[in-house]
């Protein structure tokens, strides 16, 4: 069952306290730091590294030490043809060498010779060595560095699935702090108009405008009505998106009190410098990790080219103590095994497919740079663009909102005309509607510079 929880979030700190009617001001950094500490997506890639310290713990189980044990007997008309049994202990390394402890008990009467041992049994130290392929690297110490590059490369993917989601929620916050911007602005051109409607009305009364007038003005409330109820659709709508960001540990949902509001929209210079802003970018530094993982790779591989040489050395004791001293360098068994292939097809390409995946990676890496770069500085015209033409609007709206305000003036005098004074109107509401837009815009393109530098999980506003 969905559980909605009603929330005025402790971590709203700006307040305007009125007893009962208190006003939350909740700003982008505050919004974006409890997305990223609790959305849903936050939490799966927590999970994600915590998957990946996991696989690193499971490689290292290659190295677990083993105990093993084997039996094999033959009884046949009260006779024991033969018993062997054999048990140890083996305990791999990470330098290629595996280290064993055995102890053989070996009995009866058409027992191989060569398994027999002192009636104590026969106990053995000693050690097994790859000397050609395996020697610098193998399957389990390879498997172990992946696993450590995996780890890194998690924590990559969650800074950037993590600079999605940021760029995301702010989106959706400034489209908020626009649309309460349009929504404040519409409820002052519906106060003006119905403030001068009850005023006709009286004046029609006394006869001192005429009735006509009124007609104007309530078509003008009428349409401001209208605006108005527009902007708190689009305004309720706007909310929604927001709380469709905000939960509780990832498991439940929660929705914004009434009397919290958005912060006003401000103008805020980028932070980024180009020369430098994409250096630390998660997508370069995760193709830096791919990298290290192909080039493990690339050494295993190319270690696959070698012969198998495997050497083993035994220390013999008839003394059932593993950790007895009585061993003799005279008293001991060996061996060894090569294994060559002779055309290494399989291994030659296999080694020839790495490296051109490196190439590959290589490539899209430099490619991933230059679309960033260029992103970037794309970004960065476009807001230089912006802050002057929101500059002209600031002019334009208050310049407006000068004439608007002397026109209902010469309005009460009645040295004006009500179409003049709707038209005043109508010329501020239009042009301050313009400076939220591209205050808005503004601002959207500097979440944009932050996400396309791959800097948004900083949190640095």
């Amino acid at each position: 069952m969905r559980t909605v929880i009603s929330v005025l979030l402790c971590f709203i700190a700006q307040s305007f306290s009125f007893g009962q009617d208190t006003i939350q001001v909740f700003n982008l950094e505050q919004f974006l730091l409890h997305v990223r500490e609790h959305h849903p997506v936050a939490v799966v890639t927590n999970n994600q590294i915590e998957a990946a310290n996991l696989y690193i713990n499971q490689s290292k189980g290659s190295f677990d030490p083993v105990l093993f044990s084997g039996i094999d007997q033959k009884l046949y008309e009260g006779k024991t043809y033969y018993s062997t049994i054999s048990t140890g202990l083996k305990i791999p390394t990470r330098i290629g060498v595996d280290l064993k402890a055995m102890s053989d008990w070996n009995r009866g009467t058409y027992l191989n010779p060569q398994n027999n041992v002192p009636a104590s049994g026969l106990s053995y130290l000693g050690l097994e060595a790859q000397l050609g392929r395996g020697m610098f690297t193998d399957e389990r110490r390879t498997q172990i560095r992946r696993a450590e590059i995996a780890l890194e490369m998690s924590s990559t993917e969650r800074q950037l699935a993590l600079n999605e989601l940021l760029y995301e929620a702010g989106q959706v916050f400034i489209h908020w702090q626009e649309q309460y911007a349009h929504f404040t602005l519409a409820q002052q051109g519906y106060a003006f108009a119905q403030l001068r409607f009850e005023q006709l009305i009286t004046n029609a009364t006394f006869g001192e405008r005429a009735y006509i007038d009124t007609v104007e003005a309530s078509a003008q409330l009428y349409l401001r009505k209208i605006e108005l109820e527009q902007r708190s659709l689009q305004l309720t709508n706007a909310r929604l998106s927001v709380e469709n960001f905000l939960w509780e540990k990832g498991q439940f949902p929660l929705s914004l009190d009434d009397n919290v509001e958005p912060d006003q929209l401000e103008l805020k210079a980028p932070r980024m410098q180009l020369d430098d802003s994409l250096s630390a970018h998660p997508i370069l530094t995760y193709y830096d990790w791919k990298l290290k993982d192909l080039d493990f790779e690339r050494r295993l591989k190319l270690e696959q080219l070698k012969p198998q040489l495997s050497v083993n050395y035994n220390l013999l004791t008839p003394t059932p103590d593993l950790l007895s001293s009585n061993y003799s360098w005279s008293n001991y068994k060996w061996g060894a095994n090569l294994y060559i292939p002779i055309l290494l097809r399989k291994e030659r390409n296999s080694l020839a497919i790495t490296k051109l995946k490196i190439e590959n990676t290589q490539l899209e890496q430099q490619l991933k740079l230059r679309d960033l770069r260029t992103k970037q500085l794309q970004i960065r015209n476009e807001w230089n663009t912006t802050v002057e033409q929101c500059s002209y609007a600031l002019t334009i709206s208050s310049r407006y909102n000068e004439l608007a305000e002397a026109e209902r003036v010469l309005f009460d005098t009645g040295e004006s005309t009500l179409f003049l004074v709707n038209a005043r109107e109508i010329s501020f509401l239009s042009a301050q509607g313009k400076v939220y837009e591209l205050l808005a815009k503004a601002n959207k393109l500097r979440l944009s510079e932050q996400y396309i530098s791959g800097e948004l999980n900083s949190l640095k506003f």
